[in-house]
């Protein structure tokens, strides 16, 4: 058999929504977000719309529509298509764990309820003996 090939693919980027985010942005300024900052130089303070999607082909970042393009709209129902089979699969798995932990109760009150008879018996046939 062969030995394990390592890929030379770049990562593919996920999708974080499918539309532009909507900044203000001010020359020389930096105000945070949920991304690893890149820097970006701007002309002017006005609203500027970065990729959402991240298939952008703009080098720095900003929205051109490309999803709302075919490209586009194909990566984000690939996206979605394998982002559904990751829930099915965990609803499978969450299904299977829940029967799991049913049978484990119900093991568990069966044992318990014989127990409890095995108790009880023992006890009246203990009072029985011992009035004899």
């Amino acid at each position: 058999m062969s030995s394990a090939s390592t890929s030379t693919e770049a990562p593919q980027p996920t999708f974080v929504q499918p539309q532009s985010y909507k900044v203000d942005l001010e020359p020389g300024k930096h105000r945070g977000g949920p991304f690893k900052p890149k820097k970006i130089v701007v002309d002017e303070a006005k609203t500027y719309s970065l990729c959402g999607c991240k298939y952008t082909h703009n080098k720095d970042g900003f929205c051109d529509g490309t999803h709302r393009k075919e490209e586009g709209i194909k990566k984000y129902n690939e996206f979605l298509l394998k982002a559904n089979g990751k829930l099915k699969d965990e609803a499978e798995q969450l299904k299977n764990q829940l029967e799991s932990a049913d049978r484990q109760q119900k093991l568990i009150i069966t044992a318990l309820s014989v127990a409890v008879l095995a108790i009880g018996y023992a006890a009246k046939y203990t009072a029985f003996f011992n009035k004899q």
